[in-house]
């Protein structure tokens, strides 16, 4: 009986340890990307049969529970891919207008000039000067089209640049989610419990991810995601 006292005892120990590892990591990893909260999850240990009945055996750690709810993970992924194809839509359209709604070199000057000389030429039709101010006002306006045209085009480069770059990010992001899909795989497998650091490092590189582009997630049944873009195209399958 003293042993199942000392058993018992030493079972409490153990959880309370677990416990206070557990809050340890969680206090280390606050300021971590993607962290979510642990618990430990603690039940009665299997009891021992004796002739007059069950006993029991003290405490058993079942698992750590990782604090995370899909639902909501999902839609914040949803509110991050919109957010950021916003932000990206009025990044360019504020330089476009800037560009063409600028005081001194918009088109709004070339435009009022234009008017105006095509207006006096009008009113005097037999004037050299009014002649000449008219040719000059739509040469202006020429000249600032082919500046818009050249400055939209540079605004082009760059957003193909920028595309350019997305997709090495897109690319590189993949990688990692299939290489985690197969270390969270293998971990499970190997344990029967949920590998919670690496589920978490998988949720953050999705939700990094949809800063690139709309992606949407569909678990499988061995844990692993699948990831497609766009109308429907795969990015990552399991471990590829």
């Amino acid at each position: 009986m003293a042993t199942s006292i000392l058993s018992i005892g030493q079972s409490a120990l153990a959880a309370a340890q677990a416990g206070l590892s557990t809050t340890g990591h969680n206090i280390a990893n606050a300021a971590t990307p993607g962290y979510s909260r642990q618990i430990v999850v603690q039940g009665a240990a299997q009891p021992q049969s004796y002739g007059f009945g069950f006993m029991g055996q003290g405490t058993e750690i079942s698992t750590v529970k990782r604090i995370y709810s899909e639902f909501l993970g999902a839609q914040v992924n949803t509110a991050q891919s919109t957010k950021s194809a916003l932000d990206s839509y009025s990044t360019q359209i504020k330089r476009i207008d800037n560009m063409l709604g600028d005081p001194a070199s918009g088109m709004s000057p070339a435009l009022q000039g234009f008017f105006s000389g095509m207006q006096e030429m009008a009113s005097n039709p037999s004037s050299i000067p009014s002649r000449q101010a008219a040719l000059s006002s739509a040469e202006t306006l020429a000249s600032r089209f082919q500046s818009m045209a050249g400055r939209l085009q540079e605004i082009e480069q760059g957003v193909n640049s920028q595309v350019t770059s997305s997709v090495n990010v897109i690319n590189s992001y993949a990688q990692q989610i299939a290489k985690l899909n197969d270390a969270i795989s293998l971990a499970q497998g190997a344990s029967g419990k949920p590998p919670n650091d690496l589920l978490d490092q998988r949720d953050q590189l999705v939700l990094d991810l949809n800063k690139e582009i709309k992606a949407t997630v569909v678990k499988q049944s061995d844990g692993g995601y699948n990831i497609f873009i766009g109308s429907g195209q795969p990015l990552v399958v399991g471990v590829k």
